[in-house]
């Protein structure tokens, strides 16, 4: 089984060389670049507003202070959205994803801080690098399920890659059959929150560690819940303890293992995890009810 590691700072130069070069070229979709229409666009950033300025008060959130947002659709077949969140440098700090609910409302399926969100540049400049493709002319697209299912779709000629959308690994998908039957659930409606003015009730962040310091999932049972307020997993995430989160895809040819690093709870009853799969102040926060269903906890 593979795994996802971090990229090494040599990769992340070597992707600098290569852009301020201007080596390579990729013609994207709309979903990579485009902008929604302007009303959905307009509704969409009304929404990721008040949820970007209810979280900005909250411990962990202070660069999202007197930020601006970018909104554009998400992915094919998708009616969602990836709202980009930058300071007045630019530079990224966050991201939203909201989705469009059958009721014309909004949903928050997933949402995160730190420089590289998902679908950054240099995740996909890393990808083409790795995939030697750096000099080629390819298409580059968007493609996303859910938080742990979310990857550039990359061509060049009659072959397809698939790309993770945060870090720009490879994963162990090579045909689009292979992509749509590991999409657990897709015509299932996405987890989290749908109040639009719901507030922030707790936040609570602790310190990163690193999720492979030690093994738990190939010595220990998974935890098993009790409640279904988690009580006992937000205490010991209050009292700084380890809790690991593992997840199988694509057949039990990548395990994707993550440290659980803190968690909102918004009023409704609306629970988010803080995930990182490394030592890095970089965190995506994703609905219990999806996790609780697609991996396994471990102390």
């Amino acid at each position: 089984m593979s795994k996802i590691v971090s990229k090494s700072w040599i990769a992340a130069l070597l992707i600098l060389w290569y852009l301020a070069a201007g080596i390579g070229s990729f013609q994207a979709d709309a979903s990579t670049t485009g902008q929604a229409s302007d009303s959905a666009s307009s509704d969409v950033q009304k929404q990721a507003k008040f949820w970007v300025d209810e979280l900005s008060a909250k411990p962990g959130y202070k660069s999202w202070q007197g930020t601006t947002i970018s909104v554009s659709p998400l992915g094919p077949g998708t009616h969602s959205w990836l709202a980009v969140i930058q300071n007045t440098t630019q530079a990224s700090v966050g991201y939203l994803v909201i989705h469009a609910t059958e009721e014309g409302s909004f949903q928050l399926g997933e949402y995160g801080t730190g420089s590289y969100p998902l679908f950054n540049e240099q995740s996909l400049q890393l990808s083409l690098l790795q995939l030697e493709l750096i000099y080629k002319q390819i298409k580059a697209e968007r493609v996303y399920t859910h938080p742990l299912h979310a990857a550039w779709r990359i061509t060049s000629k009659s072959r397809v890659h698939y790309a993770d959308a945060v870090s720009g690994e490879q994963l162990p998908v090579s045909k689009d059959d292979e992509w749509n039957q590991t999409g657990e659930d897709n015509h299932s409606p996405p987890a989290g929150l749908t109040e639009a003015q719901a507030k922030v009730k707790k936040s609570t962040v602790i310190p990163s560690f690193n999720p492979y310091g030690r093994l738990p999932w190939l010595t220990k049972a998974p935890i098993s819940f009790t409640d279904q307020k988690y009580s006992a997993l937000l205490k010991w995430i209050g009292e700084k303890k380890e809790i690991r989160y593992t997840v199988e895809s694509y057949e039990g040819k990548l395990l994707q293992v993550w440290s659980i690093v803190g968690y909102d709870t918004w009023e409704g009853g609306q629970l988010y995890l803080a995930l990182t799969k490394e030592e890095s102040d970089d965190r995506r926060y994703m609905p219990i009810d999806l996790l609780t269903k697609q991996g396994k906890f471990y102390r």
